[in-house]
């Protein structure tokens, strides 16, 4: 299965533009035969300290709508993130849509970024999620996230590729390319990184998207200026990595538990 990662300049807070220049993306992608294509954090607004600023409702608004027609107009899936707001409270979401525009897999930021205060206007969410899409097991997580070790462990007994859309700064730009591979390798799945690249009024991003592959080679990588990629996902090479260099077996999450880890 191809999938096609889009590393763009997003346009803070300006969800017109940003999903204008996304159908352009999608277009390109679906032209090179991607059956998915994924998008950053916060897709259309740029990551936002003032939620209710871009939040759209939980369960769909104007991105879904726009997104899922794209889905249909390109008979692609689509992966997109968004601020959504239930019952006065903010999520960091991200949420993958069918070429029908049917909602097939949402996930919650399990992981405020709470060195940059996102937890104090974002509650945490509480679970992970998975689609299958042409037999691949996919599992979203989200940007900081990528810091926390047993929630890919966790992923990675079912899924194929875990996907990380970020907002990641370019200060830790270093940091995002070790461990999206580390990741892969520790978990002997694809990993695919998904950043912005642009300039905030506090912050900067650089980019540097990839795809990894189980053995931690880097299949694709995108450099700092918006671009895209797309590449294959060969599930053999997961089922036959684990099979060759079975680790999986070795772990010892009852002991773990018992030191506290």
């Amino acid at each position: 299965m191809f999938i096609g990662i889009c590393q763009t300049d997003i346009i803070q807070c300006d969800k017109e533009r940003n999903i204008l220049v996304a159908e352009d993306y999608i277009a390109r992608c679906s032209a090179k035969g991607a059956r998915l294509v994924l998008f950053p954090e916060m897709s259309f607004t740029g990551y936002e300290k003032e939620p209710e600023v871009i939040a759209e409702d939980y369960h769909g608004g104007m991105l879904l709508d726009r997104v899922s027609s794209y889905a249909r107009k390109y008979k692609t899936h689509v992966g997109f993130g968004f601020a959504g707001e239930k019952n006065g409270s903010y999520f960091n979401r991200y949420e993958i849509v069918s070429p029908e525009g049917k909602i097939i897999c949402e996930y919650n930021k399990i992981h405020p970024f709470s060195y940059d205060g996102e937890d104090m206007f974002y509650t945490s969410g509480d679970c992970i999620s998975f689609c299958e899409i042409d037999g691949i097991t996919i599992c979203p997580l989200i940007c900081y996230d990528l810091r926390f070790p047993e929630l890919f462990q966790s992923a990675s007994k079912s899924a194929d590729l875990i996907l990380v859309p970020a907002n990641w700064g370019g200060a830790r730009n270093e940091q995002w390319k070790l461990l999206i591979r580390a990741r892969a390798v520790e978990n002997q799945c694809y990993v695919a990184g998904i950043n912005r690249v642009g300039v905030t009024d506090d912050n900067f991003y650089v980019g540097n998207s990839a795809i990894i592959e189980p053995k931690g080679t880097v299949s694709e990588a995108l450099g700092d200026t918006e671009d895209f990629a797309v590449a294959c996902i060969d599930k053999t090479l997961v089922k036959e990595f684990r099979e060759e260099f079975p680790v999986k077996k070795d772990r010892r999450p009852d002991l773990y538990y018992k030191l506290g880890i």
